[in-house]
């Protein structure tokens, strides 16, 4: 914590060798009898706030906005995460009072507490409208195949997994060509890191990217004559490359109408999804590639259509990796009490 009492006698030893006009003099001595008032500002404008993981992602949201205004609506390449420079140029009082809220918020997250305040209480951020229990279907998997080998289509180590839902990808989705499958095998194995290969598209079919989705995220090809949607997953231990993260996996932003948690209810309020989106890319935590058993789904209705997943055992959700987010699951499961 910073400690205002000794501003005024650090600000003297400073300022003892300068000689300074009569004009400077009185607006330094203006500017120290405010630093006087700062604590009384300081306690006002932090009387009423509760430090906890909700503030802290309340004041990362505020930040991004500021950076990015449209940053919700379509998110762009992984953020950098530096101070912001228009911290520097606000008056010290103020400047002061900020960077106090800064650490309350950020020191509460990993392992701080103030009196008074619950040190579990997460903030629902996705309060809206929603469907209750008994409107929620119960979990189904919307991946096509089971076991060790189901419809893969792998490009230089980036694999996806056909869907059941929807059968078809409307032409009106589909963008521009990728490449084409070099090899078709129905082996066990389709671990190549190099090249395009499936066991369920044919040698020389086109693989599409799919309007508005990230080909990171998914990508469309022609299984018997149908045009397929498959999402990224993870396969034989791969799953990221080079320095990707959740968001790289799930690029879906603004392109989502609601989610569904298996069993527990669905948000679809645009601004409600788009905060809770917003919280996995935040706080999700790469807990490893393998992929295990799973008995609920996070599913992914998008505005065009189209329909993504992610398998869900306890607070991890399962798709190109396993991701662990708490934060998600407290907040998804206050929002349909």
């Amino acid at each position: 914590m910073i400690e205002v009492e000794n501003l005024r006698s650090t600000a003297d030893e400073m300022l003892s060798g300068l000689h300074a006009p009569p004009g400077m003099a009185q607006r330094l001595r203006f500017q120290a009898g405010a630093l006087d008032n700062l604590p009384q500002i300081a306690g006002e404008m932090l009387g009423s706030l509760q430090a906890g993981p909700a503030l802290r992602h309340r004041i990362l949201v505020a930040a991004d906005r500021a950076r990015h205004p449209f940053r919700l609506l379509a998110p762009a390449c992984p953020r950098k995460r530096t101070a912001h420079p228009g911290l520097l140029r606000l008056t010290p009082a103020l400047g002061m009072a900020v960077l106090l809220v800064i650490m309350l918020g950020v020191g509460s997250l990993y392992g701080g507490t103030v009196p008074g305040s619950p040190s579990n209480e997460l903030e629902s951020y996705a309060a809206g409208p929603v469907q209750t229990l008994s409107d929620v279907s119960q979990f189904r998997s919307l991946f096509a195949g089971e076991g060790a080998n189901p419809p893969l289509l792998a490009i230089n180590g980036r694999y996806y997994r056909m869907l059941t839902t929807p059968l078809a990808v409307s032409s009106s989705l589909v963008g521009a060509p990728i490449a084409d499958v070099q090899t078709y095998t129905d082996e066990p194995s389709l671990s190549t890191r190099v090249g395009v290969v499936s066991n369920v598209v044919a040698e020389r079919s086109q693989v599409y990217e799919v309007t508005g989705l990230s080909q990171k995220t998914a990508v469309a090809a022609e299984v018997d004559g149908t045009l397929r949607l498959f999402q990224r997953v993870s396969y034989a231990a791969a799953s990221l490359i080079g320095e990707e993260m959740f968001e790289d996996t799930l690029d879906v932003g603004g392109q989502v109408a609601s989610l569904e948690l298996s069993g527990v209810g669905v948000v679809n309020d645009e601004t409600r999804v788009n905060e809770l989106l917003y919280m996995l890319n935040e706080f999700a935590v790469w807990s490893g590639s393998e992929i295990g058993e799973a008995d609920q789904a996070l599913t992914i209705y998008l505005k065009n259509g189209l329909s993504l997943q992610l398998l869900v055992d306890g607070d991890v959700l399962w798709g190109c990796g396993a991701w662990a987010c708490p934060e998600f699951f407290d907040a998804f499961a206050q929002a349909v009490v």
